[in-house]
Formats: C-alpha cells, structure tokens, sequence
C-alpha cells in the first residue's frame, strides 16, 4: 500500500511540476510534431527530384525541340505537362531545368551560410568593438534590397550563373549571420563556456567543437529555409530579365518566357510554378520540424 501511495504521490509531483510536466508530454509531442513535418518534407523535395530521375529514362523530346504544331498544348499523354509557345515540351524543360535550380540555391546559400556562420561566430563570442562593426555591416547590406544588388552585379559582370550566385548570396550572409550571432551570444556567458576556457580550451576550439554543435538544429532550420528562399530570389530575378542568360534554363526563366502568353498557354507557367511552390512547402516543412527540435533542445 505504501508503495503504491508512494507511486501515486510521484506522479501527482509529476502532474503539479511543471518541469515534469514537461518532460512528460512536452518533450514526446514537440519530438512527433518534429518528425511529422519532416517526413511531409521529405516527401514534397522528393516529388521533383523523382521526376527529375524519371526524365533521365523517359525523354521523348529534346530539350529545344520545337514542333509549331503542337504549340499551348494542355497536358497530356503526348505531353505530360504541355508544350510553350515555341511547342517545346514543358516537362522535359523544366525537369532540365532541375539541376541548375537547385545548384543556383546551393551556391546562394552556400556563400551566406559560410561567411555568415564565420561573421555572426566571431560576432557574438567576441562581443565588442568587434561584434558593433559586424553588426554595422550586416545592417548596412540588409539596408541593399536584393533585386538592386542583382542588377548591380548583372550590370557590372555580366549576365551568368555565378553572377547571380554571388549577387544573391552576398545579400543572405547577414540572415545566417544574426542567427550564429544570436546562438553564440546566448551560450558564450554559460559556466562550461568559462571552464573550458579556464582550463586553456582555445577559441577555435570552443567555438567549433563546443558551440556550434549547439546551434546545428537552429542553423539546419535556417538552411532548409534560405534554400526555398533562394529559389524565390532567383525567380524572382529571372522573372525581371536579371538572372540566368537566355541558354540556360531555370524554372524562373521559364516563368519569365511564358509571362507574354500565359492566357494561350497557362501550362508553360503553371507547372514550373507549381513545382516552385512545392520545393517551397516542402523547405518550410522541413526547416520548422529543425526549429521544433531546437525548442525542444531548449527546455
């Protein structure tokens, strides 16, 4: 009787403690919800990329293959996602235009993430003078919008793929910047941080083994997200007549070709919007089940 009181009595501690309340329903719902987006994801990235590799077996046409026949055809069986203006098939462009998409995004974030995590690393663990300068200069290119620095870059280089990688991914270094910064700002005073550097740890070393490992759930939500944000800026900068040359083909080029005619022939601009729009959903997806698991790192 006794132990069955003394059970009875720990979980009504339990039920009254908010802490272990917490680690009861808390911790095991955040992890579910985490997982759940994930897989919803996962799942929505992975609707392009298996197109993709059913276009490498299955390609009845040639990606500049014109028949003026078959022009602003709706989708079919002859043409799974219609034919532009020019009677090009819509799905073998776009599944061309895959790989060049997502390299444009990769690059983009590639150059923000790394010199932002370097900026925002040494911002926040030194604080300072150093950290006021750093901070300076992450407002003064938030201040930049995007599409002017595009067409700096576009006006001075030239038009061309690293052009626009660059241009754009000068602009995301202060968003990966503010968020190492942030991260490091709130562990630098903790007691482990002044141990190990009692005990003669190097900042480097504090820094890269000990740090950043706490921000890694934080810093994937950011790049899940900067990737579908990059696809949006490029988009965007192809829709304007700035991004990619005309011989190369992203899926914002082919929404800029089809704005002329996109009454006669909606397919040529829906289909690459939609699959916009699923990276899209599927980035923010995955980029919340890491900021899920970063709250629930937190508790």
């Amino acid at each position: 009787m006794k132990l069955t009181t003394g059970k009875l009595n720990n979980n009504l501690d339990q039920i009254r403690n908010p802490k272990l309340k917490r680690d009861l329903y808390t911790d095991s719902s955040v992890l579910n919800s985490a997982r759940k987006q994930f897989f919803i994801g996962v799942i929505l990235l992975g609707i392009p990329l298996i197109l993709y590799l059913i276009s490498l077996i299955y390609k009845p046409y040639g990606v500049t293959e014109m028949n003026p026949l078959d022009r602003f055809q709706g989708p079919s069986v002859k043409h799974w996602f219609g034919t532009d203006n020019y009677g090009r098939d819509v799905f073998v462009r776009a599944m061309s235009a895959f790989p060049i998409t997502i390299f444009v995004s990769l690059g983009i974030n590639f150059i923000g993430c790394f010199f932002g995590s370097i900026i925002g690393a040494l911002s926040g663990y030194f604080a300072g003078v150093l950290d006021y300068i750093f901070s300076r200069l992450t407002e003064a290119l938030l201040s930049i919008p995007m599409i002017l620095m595009g067409l700096l870059f576009v006006s001075s280089f030239g038009n061309g793929v690293i052009q626009v990688i660059v241009a754009l991914g000068i602009m995301f270094i202060p968003s990966y910047a503010r968020i190492v910064r942030s991260g490091f700002l709130e562990y630098r005073q903790r007691n482990f941080v002044k141990r190990l550097q009692l005990l003669g740890s190097s900042s480097g070393r504090i820094i890269f083994k000990h740090l950043f490992p706490l921000i890694k759930s934080r810093l994937l939500s950011a790049l899940a997200l900067g990737f579908s944000n990059a696809i949006l800026a490029e988009s965007s900068l192809s829709f304007l007549g700035l991004g990619v040359p005309t011989d190369q083909i992203t899926w914002g080029r082919m929404l800029k070709d089809a704005q002329g005619f996109v009454f006669q022939g909606v397919s040529a601009a829906i289909f690459p919007g939609i699959l916009i729009v699923v990276i899209v959903l599927g980035s923010f997806f995955v980029s919340h089940s890491f900021k899920l698991r970063d709250q629930e790192n937190k508790l």
